[in-house]
């Protein structure tokens, strides 16, 4: 669980007033990759996406799918919300500080260095030389 979130109150301290009155959920770490979002068929013109969450539960057999559906005009929302975020805002999570070079590296591309930071490849490979299995 992330230090910085409170389960019982998981609304940030400060943040978002104008949803201050709505009932907030939070995501534990553990249950991230319940999340989906995607066509909520099979990718044919026309249809809705869906957003998709499997919340945490006292009992696993309780645990039921959340499904929203969101229309065009739901993910045209989306959009105006999200269009001017900074990469480093949209990537937040996905993404850390190169640990040699200081600018965003995407994690799923990152390799660690040696004091085991994230770190992009040409920057391992300029700064300990590198094996053939850098080059990709």
């Amino acid at each position: 669980m992330s230090d910085d979130v409170n389960p019982d109150d998981p609304r940030p301290e400060g943040h978002y007033p104008r949803f201050r009155s709505n009932t907030w959920h939070y995501v534990p770490d553990d249950l991230a990759q319940t999340i989906a979002l995607g066509p909520g068929g099979d990718g044919k013109p026309g249809q809705d996406w869906v957003l998709s969450y499997t919340p945490e539960r006292e009992n696993d057999e309780d645990r039921e799918k959340v499904f929203v559906r969101l229309t065009p005009k739901a993910l045209h929302e989306l959009y105006i919300e999200t269009k001017d975020l900074s990469n480093d805002d949209r990537m937040h999570g996905h993404s850390a500080e190169c640990d040699l070079c200081g600018k965003q590296v995407d994690l799923e591309r990152a390799i660690p260095n040696k004091r085991d930071e994230p770190v992009h490849r040409h920057c391992y490979k300029e700064a300990y030389g590198g094996p053939t299995w850098l080059e990709r």
